[in-house]
């Protein structure tokens, strides 16, 4: 598989994050789950980058969520410290990983995929609603949105690749 160029990377951001923000506070279901896609981009970024370059990445990407949303340095700070255990947990869970293409649905196959992602988007989450909720109290109502958003926003990630691996593959 051929590694997708700058170009495209900055297209594909592009498109998530003009997909993403004005849906930031409209994709909800049940007032549970919140879809936020727009990392599934940090978390698909090419394999070899330098972390100074993927932290780089997730500040910025967060931090443009942060002023269209409102919180002040919620979702940087949670882009940041997955995007620092991104290549850490790739070794954990593929000691190959670095052979790979690029990641998506293809080459990690479908449960090495979900493997990877719902961790991160998870520990996302997790960060940004206790951060959000300003600590534990309320605990099981953050960890219900927690739960519920993860698997919302696991589930559209997974959708998104999907789609645009199949039309690269198409074509």
């Amino acid at each position: 598989m051929n590694r997708l160029s700058v170009k495209e990377q900055i297209l594909n951001f592009i498109f998530l994050l003009l997909l993403q923000l004005p849906l930031i506070h409209r994709i909800t279901l049940f007032d549970k789950a919140f879809g936020f896609f727009y990392i599934g981009f940090l978390l698909l970024l090419p394999i070899g980058l330098n972390r100074v370059y993927l932290m780089l990445a997730g500040f910025f990407s967060g931090l443009l969520v942060d002023v269209f949303s409102n919180t002040p340095g919620m979702h940087a700070f949670a882009c940041v410290f997955i995007m620092f255990l991104r290549n850490y947990w790739l070794t954990f869970i593929n000691d190959d990983w670095r052979e790979l293409g690029n990641l998506n649905v293809l080459s990690l196959k479908w449960t090495g995929f979900l493997g990877f992602v719902f961790p991160f988007v998870f520990l996302h989450h997790f960060i940004l609603f206790v951060l959000e909720n300003g600590g534990f109290h309320l605990f099981g109502l953050v960890l219900s949105k927690i739960f519920f958003s993860s698997i919302f926003s696991t589930v559209i990630i997974f959708a998104l690749n999907f789609l645009f691996v199949s039309k690269q593959r198409r074509v």
